[in-house]
């Protein structure tokens, strides 16, 4: 009964060093390499030698060199050795060690076993211009596979052949999906360019006269001292009305070839002829005489323009379809 004390500590003993033994084979440790060479020492160090394959292995490549000594640094590729680099970035100086340079370079591997880092070339100038180079030697990892196990390549299938496949049974939805394309775009081209256009307004001439009297009296010219473009416009806009509504080609004659027609045209009646007299001689003095009314006799002229196109506007259904024939006449010339 004596021993049974003793053996139990043993047992404990020897499981605890296995474990402690487990462990070690199992945690990744740390691993550097470096070169020194006339005051520079060049080290390349990463904080695990084992990893998993597709893992990222970080690389710290740092040169240690004196403050007069300049290093440029190996230029790499998309591979390093059997390594694919993914990033590669220089690091920040460590105020402790002024005279270091550093990088980080990403590495990942993709086949198992022992992988080896090829050697790390750097190129040092002194200030004499001396150059020289600093070689780093290679470092193993140990690339483990994700597979448990050994890999066995009996228990993935290969890669099977092309499969044709029987189009005979799908040219009927072939042939459906094209008509029906067909007729989609049919549709959509007659809807785009033979779409029913709405009703055409023609604006009577009296309408488009006092519209564009009103657009003439909001631009004020009297008052910005624009009399003759006022009047060259108001008298203008009543010759059109005139052509327009009684067929007299007012715009290409003189005020006294128009008066004259208008004098025996029979919808112009006597007042009315007054009424445009007196207004076109007094716009006659004004673009012909070089006379200059205020801003008031210009807004009375404006108000006898409407006046006078109210006025001679067509009162019944008859006159109105015929100023609207004839002004359908005149868009047709």
């Amino acid at each position: 009964m004596k021993l049974c004390p003793a053996a139990i500590v043993i047992a404990l003993s020897s499981a605890l060093v296995m474990c402690h033994k487990n462990e070690d084979a199992n945690t990744s440790k740390p691993l550097s390499v470096e070169a020194t060479q006339g005051g520079a020492t060049l080290r390349v160090s990463t904080a695990h030698c084992q990893i998993l394959a597709g893992e990222t292995l970080q690389l710290i490549v740092a040169v240690d060199r004196p403050s007069n000594t300049s290093v440029t640094m190996q230029q790499l590729q998309e591979k390093l050795g059997e390594f694919d680099v993914r990033a590669h970035e220089a690091l920040a100086k460590d105020p402790s060690f002024p005279d270091r340079i550093a990088e980080q370079i990403t590495l990942v591997p993709f086949e198992n076993g022992q992988l080896t880092v090829p050697a790390f070339e750097v190129k040092l100038r002194d200030e004499a211009g001396k150059e020289s180079s600093l070689t780093s030697p290679p470092m193993t990892i140990a690339v483990q596979s994700r597979l448990d196990g050994p890999f066995d390549a009996t228990k993935f299938r290969d890669i099977k052949g092309a499969v044709g496949v029987p189009l005979e049974t799908q040219w009927a939805w072939i042939i459906g999906l094209c008509v029906l394309v067909a007729v989609f775009a049919a549709g959509i081209y007659r809807w785009w360019f033979h779409k029913p256009s709405g009703p055409i307004y023609i604006e009577a001439p009296h309408e488009r006269a006092l519209r564009e009297l009103n657009e003439l009296a909001l631009r004020e010219l009297p008052h910005k001292g624009l009399i003759l473009d006022f009047y060259v416009l108001l008298s203008d806009t009543v010759r059109h009305y005139v052509e327009a509504r009684f067929g007299i080609c007012a715009p290409e004659q003189t005020t006294k070839e128009f008066l004259n027609a208008a004098r025996h045209h029979p919808q112009i009646i006597d007042d009315h002829q007054r009424l445009l007299a007196s207004f076109l001689r007094a716009a006659d003095m004004v673009k012909y005489a070089a006379q200059r009314p205020g801003p008031h006799e210009c807004e009375n002229g404006l108000d006898a323009a409407r006046g006078f196109v109210r006025e001679s506007a067509p009162t019944t259904a008859h006159d109105a379809n015929a100023t609207q024939s004839q002004v359908a006449h005149e868009a047709k010339k």
